[in-house]
């Protein structure tokens, strides 16, 4: 396989992986979102369902209520997937201290519509974990991201963008054609390959032909008519030899 052939397979192996690797995590995840959405399924923050429990009166029944999402009149329940509001660190919907957090009706959904914007602000993120956190004192705080390091992604893209590229900033795909050359090498070839003949083809071959039968036919009727004629000379020799032998006479005595 020639350079170019191999490059052009690992571009197409490349582009083939990059684009299916997210797309299988993103159906997992779509199949888990589908799953809290069509089944209604209450989620720890209680964003979307609330329990109410009745008195004695009631018999003590514990209900799911829907709730109206941050004292608006809007109900999860009607448009589960399409709220949102950013995410305020106390009562006060006036003043915004959380910048780039989002708040949704699902957790999952207010985290793909947020930006990473308050993690490079070590106030926000203790703001951030004060409210993510029960506790009176906060035991651990993660550090602010840095700003100065090189990233394809800025500071304000969503969460979801940056979860369904697999937080790839760069593939990395290198290949190397000298080490596949080496491995994959092979040592003999064979190949077929269907050839008509040509008219100079068909002209040669009757004459090579014709030629090779003219001299195996010369070779074979001289040295037969060589070998015929050393045959019949000693047969002739033969026969005369026979011919010119001399009987000698014995006479023959009757005695009475």
């Amino acid at each position: 396989m020639s350079f170019s052939s191999f490059q052009v397979q690992i571009d197409s192996l490349k582009a083939i992986f990059t684009a299916q690797t997210p797309d299988k995590f993103r159906r997992t995840q779509l199949f888990i979102y589908e799953i809290f959405r069509a089944n209604q399924l209450l989620v720890v923050p209680e964003t979307n369902w609330q329990l109410a429990f009745t008195t004695a009166a009631d018999n003590y029944v514990v209900a799911t209520v829907p709730r109206n999402s941050f004292g608006n009149n809007y109900s999860c329940i009607t448009s589960l997937d399409s709220f949102s509001r950013p995410l305020y660190i106390d009562g006060n919907y006036n003043t915004t201290v959380l910048p780039g957090v989002v708040a949704s009706c699902l957790p999952i959904d207010g985290i793909r519509l947020s930006t990473l914007e308050c993690f490079f602000d070590s106030k926000c993120i203790l703001n951030l974990t004060s409210i993510a956190s029960r506790r009176t004192t906060t035991i651990w705080i993660a550090k602010p991201l840095n700003a100065s390091v090189p990233s394809i992604y800025p500071s304000n893209t969503l969460i979801g963008n940056l979860v369904d590229s697999l937080f790839v900033e760069d593939w990395g795909i290198v290949s190397n054609y000298s080490s596949y050359f080496a491995s994959c090498a092979p040592y003999s070839c064979l190949y077929h390959y269907i050839d008509h003949n040509t008219i100079l083809y068909i002209i040669t071959t009757v004459l090579g032909l014709y030629g090779g039968l003219v001299v195996i036919l010369h070779f074979i009727v001289w040295r037969g008519w060589r070998m015929y004629r050393k045959i019949m000379g000693w047969i002739q020799i033969a026969i005369r030899s026979t011919s010119t032998q001399v009987v000698p006479f014995q006479p023959t005595i009757h005695i009475e």
